[in-house]
C-alpha cells in the first residue's frame, strides 16, 4: 500500500515539475529565459498529442441539436480567452485570438469561411482574409483588445452506445469591435486602432477541427494556480467557458434569437429565451432515463 502512493506521489510529483518547468522559471539563468522550453519539452509536449473524437454513426445518435453560442470576453470567467495583451509574453502566454491569428498569416489554416456561412461551404482566399484581420494595412492588424466576444456552433447529442448527452464543438467565429469597412483612428503611437465598444463585426466562420493541432500548443494561463496548465483545446472542448445560447437549428433556417417574433429588440426576453433552451436541453439525458 505504501508502495503504492509512493508511485502516484512520485507520478503527481513528476507531473507538477513539468507544468511548472513550462514557463521555466526555477530554471532561467536570466529573465529572458522565462517561458522558454527546453529541446526535451519541446519535443515531450509535441509528443503529447490532443485526443481524438470518436467515431459517431449517424444511426447511433437517438438525439441532437445544434446550438449557436456567443462567449462574450467580458465575462470573468472568459478573461483566460481574451488576456494576455498581444506581445506582453513572447512565448508561454497568448490569447485566443493572437494564436488564431498568428496561424492564419502563417498560412497554417488554410480553410476560412465567410461569416454568413455557418455551414462551412463558402471559403474565402488568403487575401481577403488578411484584408480583413489586417484592413489593408500592415501596421493596423486587428489585436486581441479589439476581440469582444466569439460565436460558436456546436451540438448536443445522445450516443445511444454511452446512453448519455454529450457536446461537439464544430466552428468559431471570432466578433471584432472594429468596424472593418470604414476608415480607423490611430492613436499617437501608430501602431493600434481605437475600437468602438457597442460595434460587432463578425470575422469569419473557422472549422474547429482544423483549429485543434494549433489551439493544442498553446497553454492558457490559470490565475488561481500558476502551475496549472491546460491548453485552448482542453478548454474549449471541455467547455471551461461561460455562454448564451443565441441560437437553434430551425425551420427558420437558423434564425438567431435576436430575429425572431417577440424576442427581436428586446434583450432580456433573448435572455430568458436562452435559459429556457439551455434547461431543455439540460434536462432531456434525465427526462431520457426517467421512466
Amino acid at each position: 500500500m505504501m508502495k503504492s502512493k509512493n508511485v502516484v506521489f512520485a507520478s503527481v510529483l513528476f507531473f507538477s515539475q513539468f507544468i511548472c518547468a513550462q514557463i521555466n522559471i526555477l530554471n532561467a539563468d536570466n529573465p529572458s529565459e522565462i517561458g522558454a522550453l527546453s529541446e526535451a519539452q519541446k519535443k515531450q509536449l509535441s509528443e503529447n498529442k490532443y485526443i481524438e473524437y470518436p467515431y459517431v454513426d449517424d444511426k447511433d445518435i437517438m438525439w441532437s441539436k445544434i446550438v449557436y453560442e456567443e462567449i462574450d470576453l467580458s465575462e470573468k470567467f472568459n478573461h483566460p480567452l481574451f488576456f494576455p495583451s498581444d506581445k506582453l509574453y513572447t512565448h508561454e502566454r497568448k490569447s485566443l485570438w493572437y494564436t488564431i491569428r498568428q496561424a492564419i498569416i502563417n498560412k497554417k489554416i488554410e480553410n476560412v469561411y465567410a461569416e454568413n456561412n455557418p455551414n462551412f461551404s463558402e471559403r474565402i482566399g488568403y487575401e481577403r482574409v488578411l484584408e480583413i484581420i489586417q484592413n489593408k494595412d500592415w501596421d493596423l492588424v486587428i489585436a486581441s483588445k479589439d476581440i469582444s466576444s466569439y460565436l460558436i456552433k456546436g451540438i448536443w447529442y445522445v450516443d445511444k452506445r454511452y446512453g448519455q448527452l454529450s457536446y461537439r464543438l464544430l466552428g468559431i467565429k471570432p466578433i471584432s469591435k472594429i468596424d472593418i469597412g470604414v476608415e480607423v483612428d490611430i492613436l499617437e503611437n501608430g501602431s493600434q486602432r481605437s475600437s468602438d465598444d457597442s460595434a460587432r463585426t463578425p470575422l469569419f466562420w473557422l472549422w474547429y477541427k482544423d483549429l485543434r493541432p494549433i489551439l493544442h500548443k498553446q497553454l492558457v494561463f490559470d490565475d488561481k494556480n500558476n502551475a496549472s496548465r491546460i491548453t485552448f483545446d482542453q478548454l474549449l472542448t471541455s467547455r471551461r467557458f461561460t455562454s448564451r445560447i443565441i441560437g437553434v437549428d430551425n425551420v427558420f433556417d437558423d434564425r438567431l434569437l435576436s430575429e425572431m417574433p417577440g424576442l427581436k429588440d428586446d434583450p432580456f426576453m433573448q435572455l430568458i429565451e436562452s435559459e429556457r433552451l439551455k434547461n431543455v436541453i439540460r434536462d432531456f439525458e434525465q427526462d431520457l432515463w426517467a421512466n
